[in-house]
């Protein structure tokens, strides 16, 4: 019975935070009520609130800072990440699973750039990306790769996609690192053939060909 009432405690605490966040009191970087003022506020043990607050830490929703406080975080995508990682080691979710996901979402994000189009400024960034990968050596074209998918990301300017492929997308770059660096120029110039037509499908709206070349991409 104890347990039954310390749980539904800090079940409160977090709903109140939770409610803070939804009526605009808390946003990112805000700094938390104190465990005093919160466990006052709701009539509960400081025990549960410390609790609550352990739990949105472990969560990644919360920053502890020592001798200042508790902060809601400014990386949610890590929080994302660090849970992905975790369903990865466990066996809850596979390698393959993971690329599917990344192109699925790739291809949503090109078919919004599709149709928005991208701006000269931008097309010369990706163009620039494309003229490096030719002659970067492994390391440098690995990093050059994870560039041209970030620039497609962020270009979108949409919170929600930017929070969720960067997560994964960090997963999967991590996957396939050490099959780029140990992969031949032969290797390099298929993938670089790849991100070109990707972008050039994108730019003329092509759009079958624009997905199609985004399966061959992540077909490894």
């Amino acid at each position: 019975m104890e347990r039954e009432q310390t749980t539904s405690e800090y079940e409160k605490a977090i709903q109140y935070i939770d409610q803070l966040i939804q009526q605009g009191d808390l946003r990112i970087g805000s700094k938390l009520p104190t465990e005093r003022a919160i466990a006052e506020e709701l009539g509960i043990g400081r025990n549960s609130t410390r609790e609550a607050l352990s739990i949105l830490h472990g969560m990644g929703m919360i920053e502890r800072v020592q001798g200042s406080g508790n902060y809601i975080s400014k990386d949610a995508g890590g929080s994302i990440h660090r849970i992905l990682r975790m369903m990865l080691a466990l066996g809850t979710i596979t390698g393959k699973e993971i690329a599917d996901f990344r192109c699925m979402m790739e291809k949503a994000v090109c078919l919004d750039l599709l149709e928005r189009g991208l701006s000269r400024e931008q097309q010369i960034r990706f163009e620039v990306i494309l003229r490096e990968m030719e002659a970067a050596p492994s390391e440098e074209f690995l990093e050059l790769d994870k560039t041209f998918h970030a620039q497609l990301i962020c270009v979108t300017e949409n919170p929600l996609f930017i929070l969720l492929l960067e997560s994964v997308s960090e997963l999967y770059q991590e996957q396939i690192a050490r099959v780029l660096q140990h992969m031949d120029h032969a290797g390099r110039r298929e993938i670089l053939t790849q991100h070109q037509a990707i972008y050039y499908h994108l730019t003329q709206k092509h759009k079958e060909a624009m997905l199609e070349a985004i399966d061959r991409h992540y077909i490894r």
